[in-house]
């Protein structure tokens, strides 16, 4: 009989929980948003998001429409890519470009503990890297691989030009009126601190593997950008 260390165990039981939500999760899925500030629409944005049980890469563009983009064209991606773990997604390289021009990026190190940031294709330097660390983009669907639960999170997240430790807040279940219906969510919330205006809130679907299905930044002058999910589209391939 093989007889396992507590230690051991316990890591087994981990893994064994996140390849069982890996694979609840579709392998192939796209959310489309409609960017508002206000009640105006200024954009649209489109997310993929794909995995194999064992790796993932999520894509996320935005764009300005209508008069917004008779006014200014702006064209936002970000992409990232990583391994799928026992903690959720662990992300491996980001990249954000503007208008197809490379605006910052990330490559991470887990072994040695360490991250490249880099903005454009100068002023690259590397900085330490804690554990519970997530690109910008990775951060909002690491919860369908781990719930949230009701716990406040410690967390840290980079843009490609630092590393910034965050305390987000469960503030708790809410229903999202949308044009698909209406959605059951998880409201998670960033607690400001200090002198930091930016707030960032993500609602998250309960009953849909726990999804992104509205994000809104907030910038210190206070204006919010508000993305609400418009169509949902899963598969697994």
């Amino acid at each position: 009989m093989i007889k396992l260390s507590v230690s051991a165990l316990v890591v087994l039981l981990l893994m064994s929980s996140a390849w069982a939500c890996a694979a609840s999760v579709p392998t192939h899925i796209q959310i489309k948003y409609r960017v508002s500030m206000g009640s105006m629409k200024i954009g649209e944005g489109l997310d993929t998001f794909e995995h194999d049980g064992k790796t993932y890469s999520v894509v996320s563009e935005s764009k300005t429409a209508g008069l917004a983009a008779m006014l200014y064209q702006l064209n936002i991606r970000r992409e990232a890519k990583g391994r799928i773990t026992s903690e959720g997604l662990k992300p491996r390289t980001f990249v954000e470009s503007r208008n197809d021009k490379v605006k910052r990026s990330a490559t991470f190190d887990w072994e040695k503990n360490q991250v490249e940031l880099a903005e454009g294709d100068e002023n690259k330097h590397t900085v330490p890297l804690p554990p519970s660390t997530w690109d910008a983009t990775s951060f909002a669907w690491n919860f369908a691989f781990v719930p949230a639960g009701d716990k406040e999170l410690n967390i840290n997240l980079t843009d490609g030009r630092r590393v910034t430790s965050y305390r987000y807040a469960i503030v708790g279940r809410e229903t999202l009126n949308t044009v698909i219906g209406d959605i059951p969510t998880l409201h998670v919330k960033k607690v400001l601190e200090g002198d930091d205006k930016r707030a960032f809130d993500v609602w998250l679907a309960t009953e849909r593997h726990y999804l992104p299905v509205r994000i809104r930044y907030t910038e210190k002058d206070g204006t919010a950008f508000d993305s609400l999910v418009e169509a949902i589209d899963t598969s697994s391939r």
